[in-house]
This record gives structure tokens, sequence and C-alpha cells, in this order.
């Protein structure tokens, strides 16, 4: 291996242009094949699952050409015809969250090699849907294949992209083993291991070292995971700390043709209004008798409840009527907006939202999913709330409880009270709203560290 790529948690980094990422490991080309080998079992043993969840789960539906790594004519002729002799930059972001955080680097990337085209990649279909309304900028959005040569190799080869920039840790050993090969550098950014992702990487570290020395530069969110990362097999090298590039999104303002829509479609309410954020399954149930608790004592809230998955939109219409409780679909809105409770079953409106809300509980933190952003509403001043499963972003949590600008909660009567304490008592409101608003700017420079490292990496 070559050793003149010198990157630390705590220094800088030179980077010989000339370097080539190839494992002298002789287990590598095993290690690999075993992989493959048990990926394709896995499908094969589990197609009759996913056949029927195809026809069953809107989400996969149209999805399934681009995973098998099938171009269609109209796709091969736009990405081989689209300015043919401009390099590309290949953007991968799994879902919603990571292409909101993607989308102030997208724009600095093309900035900072003009003469690029963007194509971005996602995981998940809402994902994709947000892609294509936030990076308008790219020259194509498309579903990130299986990771399996057959499937990869072909998008890979249409692309030809010059460099590939991966959000958070998205580690798929066969799409960094195929572009290794052809030698094209790999940048994960804003990168993140999870206690839970340690454990289990860490029981596997004799695989993970060897794919993950295809990548060239891991930029991490914090210590921790620049630690993590090194010890499941991370080159020590090729770590560095650069923060977490979602503050500095947040402190992006929305938008102001989309948030004049907005206006448009739902004007300012004249009552306190909270938001439920990105709830998951086995959330709803509790934020609703929170709901129904503060509407019997105070009569004036209202409630936004944003799930995670639009596609549980009929899950949740269901739950509420079964409850006797009055909503509107935001879908349905047109300038109005009259029942107590807004159900959002559009994807993309939260971040604008949040300018309405008193506060905000932050959704997948009562149930073991992690939590979900919680900077979009801090950039707004709006004090959070969230419950005891934030490992998703536990630097960010800490950082806004220590600040006074969140609060975490153990159990609904707890909910019901910080609740109640923040409609109330406008001086303990105004102290949370003014914390929020201290919290992002004292943690910015993250973006500018990552975008940074890739420039020096590729000698611009």
């Amino acid at each position: 291996m070559n050793d003149k790529l010198h990157i630390s948690v705590s220094s800088g980094w030179v980077y010989d242009p000339m370097i080539i990422v190839t494992s002298q490991d002789p287990l590598e080309r095993p290690m690999h094949a075993l992989y493959y080998t048990l990926l394709t079992l896995i499908i094969a043993m589990t197609l009759p699952f996913w056949v029927w969840r195809y026809f069953t789960t809107p989400k996969y539906q149209g999805t399934v050409r681009q995973r098998l790594g099938w171009l269609s004519q109209a796709e091969k002729s736009l990405w081989a015809n689209t300015n043919p002799i401009a390099p590309r930059i290949w953007l991968h972001a799994v879902s919603v969250g990571e292409i909101m955080a993607a989308r102030a680097m997208a724009a600095r990337l093309l900035a900072i090699f003009p003469d690029h085209q963007l194509f971005v990649s996602t995981v998940t279909k809402t994902g994709q849907q947000v892609a294509r309304q936030h990076l308008t900028m790219a020259t194509a959005t498309f579903y990130l294949p299986i990771d399996l040569p057959i499937c990869l190799n072909p998008v890979i080869d249409a692309i030809c992209p010059r460099f590939v920039v991966i959000m958070e840790t998205e580690l798929w050993p066969g799409v960094f083993r195929s572009l290794a090969k052809r030698n094209i550098p790999i940048f994960v950014v804003n990168g993140r291991i999870s206690p839970r992702s340690f454990q289990r990487y860490h029981q596997i570290r004799a695989i993970t070292r060897r794919f993950l020395s295809d990548g060239h530069l891991y930029l991490m969110q914090s210590t921790h995971d620049a630690q993590r990362l090194i010890a499941i097999g991370a080159p020590p090298e090729r770590v560095k700390v650069a923060g977490n590039i979602k503050y500095d999104q947040a402190l992006r303002p929305p938008d102001p043709a989309r948030m004049k829509m907005l206006e448009a479609r739902l004007p300012q309410p004249d009552q306190p209004v909270w938001i439920a954020a990105s709830t998951h399954p086995g959330e709803e149930e509790v934020l609703l008798d929170l709901f129904q608790q503060l509407f019997a004592n105070l009569s004036t809230p209202r409630l936004i409840l944003v799930p995670r998955h639009p596609e549980r939109t009929a899950s949740i219409m269901a739950l509420l009527t079964q409850r006797g409780l009055s909503f509107q679909c935001f879908s349905q809105t047109h300038g109005e907006w009259t029942a107590p409770i807004l159900l959002v079953d559009e994807i993309g409106w939260l971040a604008g939202l949040y300018r309405w809300a008193h506060f905000v509980f932050i959704g997948g933190t009562l149930v073991p999913h992690g939590g979900q952003n919680m900077l979009e509403a801090a950039a707004w001043g709006v004090p959070v709330l969230f419950g005891p499963h934030t490992f998703n972003f536990p630097d960010i949590a800490t950082q806004m409880i220590q600040a006074g600008a969140a609060a975490r909660i153990q159990s609904p009567q707890e909910l019901h009270d910080l609740a109640i304490k923040l409609l109330t008592d406008p001086q303990h409101h105004q102290r949370m709203s003014d914390a929020a608003r201290t919290v992002i700017p004292a943690n910015i420079g993250a973006l500018d560290r990552t975008l940074d490292a890739i420039r020096h990496a590729m000698g611009s």
C-alpha cells in the first residue's frame, strides 16, 4: 500500500495524486467473492418476499430496474450525450435526511469543480423524490444498484465518475471494490458510526478492514465516530474529524420560492402550533394522547403531524378517525387550515413548517430508531423535545440539552408537563427559543473543512 497519504484524527494530510488504492492483502479477493456469494444466496432465498413487497408496498414500485443496474435507452443516451467530455462527480445519499444535508455540499462542489457534472444516487424512494426537488443542479438522479458487480458495473461505467462522495457512512463492499478497481477516489463525508453499528461491524472487523482500505478519505462527524471507524479497520491515516455539516445546512434559509408556495397553501394560524416531526410507528398514539390532553386543558393548541414516511398516511388517517379527531391533509390545503390537526402527507415541507411551531417533538426517539434531525427546528428558534433514543444524533442532542435549547423526556407524563410549561410560561419558552438560536452558529464550519479536504485530495 502506498503510504504517501497521511490523514489522522488530529492532524492534516498530504495527498499524492498518483496514489492507487489497491489492496495487496491475499485474502481480499476471496473475502469479496464470499460476500458476493452470500449476498446472491440471500437475495435468491428471500426473492418471494421481495416480490410480495413489490406488489404490496408502493415505495418499492418503479425502482427495481435501476436497482438491478438496467439503464433504459433514454438514460443511456442522456448520460452519454449530456456534455460527454465533462468530468463527473457521483454523490450518494441514502434517504431524505442525507439529501437535505447534501444540498449546500452539492452546490459548493460544482462551484469548486465548475466543469463537472453531478450524478446523484439514493436508496429510498422518498430520498429520490427529495433529490429531484432540491438537487436540481444534478444531471441525473438514480437508485443505487444492488451491491453486486453485475448490477454495479453497468452504472459505474455509464457515469465514469472522476470521484465519488458518499454521505454519512454507507459502507457497501461491492461499491467500494468496484470503484477502487477503476482507481476512482471514494470520499465518505459527514461520517458517523452509531454504537449499535459499531458493535456489529466490530464482530466482523477482519472483513470490514479489507473493504475500508478501498476508501480514500473518511471525514467523520466526531472524534468518537473516527475512533470507531479506525477500530473496525479503516486505515488511521485516512480518517479525519471534520464535524457535522448538518449544522451548516441548518443555517441555510429555505428556498424563498418554496416558502412563498407554502405560505399560499397554509397561512400562519392565529393559535399556538406544535409539530410532531418525522414520527415512526408506535409514536403517533402517544403524541395523539398528548394532543387530546392539551386540547382538553387549553382548548387552543393545534398539531401538525408529519410522519417520517408519507406512505403511512392511510394508517394514520385510520388512527385519527378511530379516535374521532378532526384533521385535514396537507395535500388538501388551498389557502386555509380549519381542522385542529394537520396531517402532512407530502414530503419536503417540514423545514418550512417549523417557522409556525411553538415547540416541536422529534420523532424516532420514543421508539429505538435513533431520532431524526433536530437542527432545522433549532434554526427557527423552536424549543425541541425528544425521547430517550437519540443515538443517531448523540452529540447534537447533548449540545442542545446543555445549551438549554432542548429537553429529553422519559415518560408520557413528563412530555405532557413540559408541553404545558412551554404553552403557558412565556419566559421559559423564550429562554429555550433564544438558546436554540445559539446552538448552530457555535458549531458551523464542517462544510468548509469537508470541501477543503476533497479539493486538496483531488489536487484542485
